[in-house]
């Protein structure tokens, strides 16, 4: 091999290496976790039943839909309105297939150099003159 191709295969597998290494994951579970105290109107919404309303009035003083199909629909445009200001971005999957797809791209130009060099040199080997015994 060239020095060449052994620096690049070199540095191609450090690289390999350095991005497989940068993308751990954070610590997560529950001993990660910090405990929050919720706000009195959430405690509220996930304890509807400690709270006697008047649910019958409460459409009229504000501008809420008594039809459950039009909150759905407004809950699903402003769920669509807020999901389209995100990013795109690359999960674990997308990373681990961006890694697997340039080392097979790697291997693939390794495996087309081998067979380069060795026709070339079994082409240079039957046009060389050889003695007769």
């Amino acid at each position: 091999m060239t020095p060449f191709i052994s620096f690049l295969l070199f540095f191609s597998s450090l690289t390999i290496l350095s991005i497989a290494r940068a993308q751990e994951r954070a610590p997560h579970g529950l001993a990660y976790e910090h405990p929050l105290a919720f706000s009195p109107s959430a405690y509220d919404f996930f304890h509807p039943n400690t709270q006697k309303s008047n649910t019958k009035g409460a459409c009229s003083s504000s501008n809420c839909s008594p039809l459950p199909i039009a909150a759905q629909l407004e809950a699903t445009q402003a769920q669509a309105s807020t999901s389209q200001k995100g990013g795109s971005r690359v999960g674990a999957a997308g990373v681990a297939g961006i890694v697997f797809g340039f080392a097979f791209v790697v291997l693939l130009a390794m495996g087309v150099y081998h067979v380069v060099i060795t026709r070339r040199t079994n082409k240079s080997r039957a046009n060389s003159i050889q003695p007769d015994a």
